[in-house]
């Protein structure tokens, strides 16, 4: 009876996917996934769930049925398909920034580990900048954190709500820019206040990683559940659109860090250069960071607070000089994983050696003044 009920409705929604777009109504989807029932493995189609979200980022849809899909979505348990049919809707909704031939990176997570570290991935990135990666960062403030990437930034100088045409300026002046989620995803706007009144978490906590609005080829992506990797992991390959990423699961943390070994799961396109379908082999390992003589840290060696706090940090684990401490070596770590990604490097380790050296040097705090004046300069120029 559950099989019938589960074709019946996905035959509701493939003869009739156009009247429901068109319509606003997201019923038939919230259907076919109870028919589908808690736990199943299966879902939505990626055109089924590309065309129940268009509906919700419309901000035509009805309030109730948006909560009503997302609450169905979560209790099923989201498929990679599903992710992947999100990832599409929320990239044509984009306000996308145009960098074309340009390699980018991005180093960013998912929040929700509670941890209140410093903003290690946005200090990772101003160091990556630094040893010669071009970045298109994307962020926001604060959603579960006491100071998200925009705060301190904002605190820092950076001017971080640039329109997509000033993004690219930015880059194009010092080679890094922020990207500002509700400048380059408005549409996200439409569920805001269906995500607040729900108060846990959905299928938008994780989405925001995989929809640099860039399309940073390069990724780091950190995770706060470490069941988390291999769902987007498959979502990305689904996608297509990154040629080498990892996603990073660290003792609890949505990131590297001395606290302990993390678990990375890599995509990487081994197609032929030139090549325009990509062929993607995956690997799962661990790297610790004992391995690089990163010695441990308590978790609460990483904390921050604020704005004002975490800008005042950011200045200090970005400083030249050989001076080490749990902060600092985190930001190499990630920015190493970064300039491996990215191709500055053929391993973690190298690229590890590389952000060190890079630090010492004094290049990441030039790296975040020139970012902090493009960014300014470029505001002043629009």
């Amino acid at each position: 009876a559950v099989e019938s009920r589960t074709k019946d409705a996905s035959r509701w929604i493939t003869e009739d996917l156009q009247f429901f777009h068109t319509s606003m109504s997201l019923k038939p989807f919230i259907e076919k996934v109870i028919a589908l029932g808690p736990s199943s493995g299966s879902g939505l189609s990626s055109a089924e769930t590309k065309a129940a979200f268009d509906i919700i980022l419309s901000g035509e849809a009805d309030p109730v049925q948006v909560g009503s899909l997302l609450m169905c979505l979560r209790m099923k348990g989201e498929t990679a398909t599903e992710l992947a049919g999100m990832v599409e809707s929320m990239n044509s909704a984009c306000r996308s920034v145009s960098l074309p031939g340009r390699r980018l990176l991005d180093i960013v997570g998912t929040g929700g580990d509670g941890a209140d570290t410093i903003n290690i991935s946005t200090a990772s990135v101003v160091l990556a900048a630094a040893c010669g990666a071009t970045v298109a960062k994307a962020g926001n403030r604060s959603v579960s954190s006491a100071c998200g990437s925009a705060d301190v930034l904002g605190a820092l100088g950076v001017v971080v709500d640039l329109s997509p045409s000033e993004v690219a300026a930015c880059v194009d002046s010092c080679g890094v820019a922020f990207m500002f989620a509700p400048v380059n995803h408005p549409a996200m706007k439409a569920v805001g206040a269906v995500r607040r009144s729900l108060g846990i978490r959905s299928c938008f906590n994780i989405l925001g990683p995989m929809t640099n609005a860039a399309g940073a080829q390069r990724a780091v992506i950190g995770v706060f559940d470490g069941d988390l990797a291999p769902l987007m992991a498959e979502a990305l390959r689904k996608v297509g659109r990154v040629d080498h990423a990892v996603i990073v699961h660290g003792c609890g943390l949505d990131e590297i860090s001395p606290v302990g070994p993390a678990k990375i799961l890599e995509v990487r396109n081994v197609a032929p250069q030139g090549e325009t379908t990509k062929t993607y082999e995956t690997r799962t390992f661990h790297f610790d960071p004992l391995d690089v003589g990163v010695p441990r840290c308590q978790v609460e060696d990483l904390k921050g607070g604020g704005p004002e706090k975490n800008a005042e940090e950011f200045r200090k684990v970005l400083e030249g000089g050989d001076r080490t401490d749990a902060k600092r070596d985190s930001v190499v770590l990630n920015a190493g994983v970064g300039c491996y990604v990215y191709g500055l490097a053929d391993t973690i380790a190298e690229g590890v050696a590389m952000a060190r050296k890079t630090l010492q040097s004094g290049k990441a705090t030039q790296c975040l003044d020139k970012w902090i004046k493009a960014s300014q300069d470029v505001r002043k120029q629009a």
